[in-house]
């Protein structure tokens, strides 16, 4: 019995030799298999296990000696298989080492803007950059944006992880409603959107469509919208239509002003048409006596700002000419002649000044004096193409006879010209000599002609009288507007931006 036994157990384990050796010849091993496959070197079969690769921490793993190529673990932190390609661990799912994934959180996926208390909303985005050798990574906003928003992103691109922020800004004329804001964050290959959603509360719309003078959206608004709050600030759009014209009947005042609305108020202006100041009267005569000074009128501002403003100007928006200065002057002489004796001469002489661009007028002066020598200048004209007028000139020989005395004239006078829309006025010139002979009637000699003054250059009083400053085409009065200080001559812009 017992021989038995022991010869069972000797060709037990001859046959488990003989099946080790057979699959170790045939190179190829079976588990749970008894035939694997041939393009396998090991084939591993089971219903209810699955294959456990070693498990390891980033740590563990690259305190790996030398490893081979194709060397494969499970790492415990990523949650990823990795395999040794010579130059770096790769994921399973990674081309190369230069691969870029990351992840992405923000802090807010919504907000509401009012355009009064702020015009604007502020995210951020946090990008943790998991796999691949650190590298930039971008920004883009797709799709596109309503008409006034904007969106700044910073930093972009970003340098492998960090946090961006986004800053969405609108303006008063971007239309009510919401909207998705979508960024996208590509680095290589790989990108990931976020989106945050922006709603704007409307404003109040007016429309001018009709031309007027000395428009004024603070009485418009509350002729329009009864209702509307007096006391907390209101967002309005203020849309001048094509084909109007926004003008002033005086230059003291502006064509266009957003009028007395509450503090904190701000307004959009979205220009289609023409606001036009009027253009400033050219001067008339230096008369202190009867209260002329000579200087040309200032221009009118085009648009005038009481509370903060973004102007969208589509066409045209001119502040008025300048008007050109008076060189004509009220100047007394006195002088002695023979036999008659002392006589003093009144004379006005000179030229007007020409009226700025924006329907202004020549400077005109009536005789209010004795002897008058005087040429008007001419007035602007207004409109889309208005033009300067010119100053007056005197050059042609004047010769008047005061009784006895003759007094002879040779002027040399012109007054500034008017300036162009927004522009100021000129400067004009004047040279003027005079001759002055008396005649006496000598008994048994007849009558004699006396030189008492002959080619005097008339002195004029100092200073000489200005012309008049162009007209602003926005004057903000320190409130804030989208267009830079400046002076503007432009198609659709021209004249001074400024406080």
């Amino acid at each position: 019995m017992i021989q038995k036994d022991r010869t069972r157990s000797r060709i037990a384990f001859i046959a488990m030799i003989l099946f080790l050796c057979g699959n170790t010849f045939a190179q190829q091993v079976g588990i749970n298999i008894l035939n694997p496959d041939s393009s396998a070197i090991l084939h591993v079969e089971s219903k209810d296990k699955g294959f456990l690769w070693p498990r390891m921490t980033t740590a563990e793993r690259d305190a790996i000696i030398s490893p081979a190529i194709g060397l494969t673990i499970f790492n415990t932190e990523d949650s990823t298989i990795q395999y040794w390609n010579t130059i770096c661990w790769l994921n399973v799912y990674q081309k190369d080492c230069a691969d870029c994934y990351f992840d992405l959180t923000t802090n807010d996926i919504a907000d509401t803007i009012d355009r009064t208390i702020t015009d604007s909303t502020t995210f951020t985005i946090t990008v943790d950059q998991n796999v691949g050798n650190p590298q930039n990574i971008a920004f883009t906003v797709l799709g596109t944006l309503p008409a006034g928003m904007t969106v700044d992103i910073s930093p972009n691109p970003q340098f492998s992880s960090g946090t961006t922020t986004v800053t969405v800004r609108v303006t008063p004329y971007t239309p009510a409603g919401t909207y998705p804001v979508i960024i996208q964050t590509l680095c290589g290959s790989y990108f990931q959107n976020v989106i945050f959603s922006v709603t704007l509360t409307p404003c109040y719309l007016l429309n001018v469509d009709n031309s007027q003078n000395n428009y004024n959206g603070g009485v418009d608004l509350y002729a329009t919208y009864p209702t509307a709050p007096t006391t907390t600030p209101v967002c309005v759009v203020i849309t001048v239509d094509q084909g109007v014209d926004v003008t002033s009947v005086t230059s003291a005042a502006p064509a266009f002003t957003t009028g007395n609305l509450p503090a904190g108020s701000v307004v959009a202006i979205v220009n289609n048409g023409n606001i036009i100041g009027k253009g400033g009267d050219g001067g008339t005569a230096n008369d202190p006596a009867n209260g002329a000074t000579g200087a040309g009128f200032n221009g009118g501002d085009a648009v005038n700002l009481t509370v903060n403003t973004n102007v969208q100007n589509n066409f045209n928006i001119y502040g008025g000419g300048g008007g050109g200065n008076s060189m004509a002057f009220a100047l007394t002489y006195s002088f002695n002649v023979p036999i008659i004796g002392n006589i003093t001469l009144g004379l006005l002489i000179g030229a007007g000044g020409g009226g700025g661009a924006g329907g202004s007028l020549g400077g005109n002066y009536p005789a209010l004096i004795g002897l008058s020598f005087y040429q008007p200048g001419t007035g602007g004209t207004g409109g889309q193409y208005g033009v300067a007028g010119n100053g007056g000139f005197l050059i042609i020989p004047i010769s008047t006879t005061q009784g006895p005395v003759t007094i002879s004239i040779n002027p040399n006078a012109f007054g500034g010209d008017g300036g162009e829309y927004g522009y100021p006025g000129t400067q004009g010139t004047f040279q003027v000599t005079i001759s002055i002979s008396v005649t006496v009637n000598i008994p048994f000699v007849g009558p004699i002609t006396i030189p008492i003054v002959n080619n005097l250059n008339l002195p004029i009083p100092v200073p000489v009288p200005l012309p008049g400053n162009g007209g602003y085409a926005v004057k903000h009065n320190g409130f804030i507007t989208n267009i830079p200080d400046n002076t503007y001559n432009t198609s659709f812009l021209k004249g001074r931006v400024g406080p």
